[in-house]
């Protein structure tokens, strides 16, 4: 299943820019997650979010945004695999 989402903000600025559309796959129990791969999730108090995965330690993905400022696991901290809902496939 595919989805089609409009980046809002500048987290992952440079590689998405504020208005940009990205592409992103369903992620199922058996889809693979991979460091770098950008990933959209929900977390409560901050609701939508694409950050990127940047290290996997015991099936818990620690996502990040480029931005300094950005809000990320070293807020809220790793995900679970089932948290996960999109994987980003490609941008335009």
């Amino acid at each position: 299943m595919l989805q089609l989402y409009k980046i809002s903000g500048d987290s992952l600025y440079p590689f998405y820019k504020n208005g940009q559309r990205v592409v992103c796959r369903k992620v199922w129990s058996d889809t693979p997650i991979k460091i770098n791969d950008t990933v959209v999730f929900e977390k409560a108090n901050y609701g939508l979010m694409i950050k990127m995965v940047k290290s996997i330690e015991n099936f818990d993905y620690f996502v990040e945004g480029t931005n300094p400022y950005s809000v990320d696991s070293r807020d809220f901290g790793a995900l679970k695999h089932d948290e996960i809902k999109y994987k980003v496939l490609f941008k335009f």
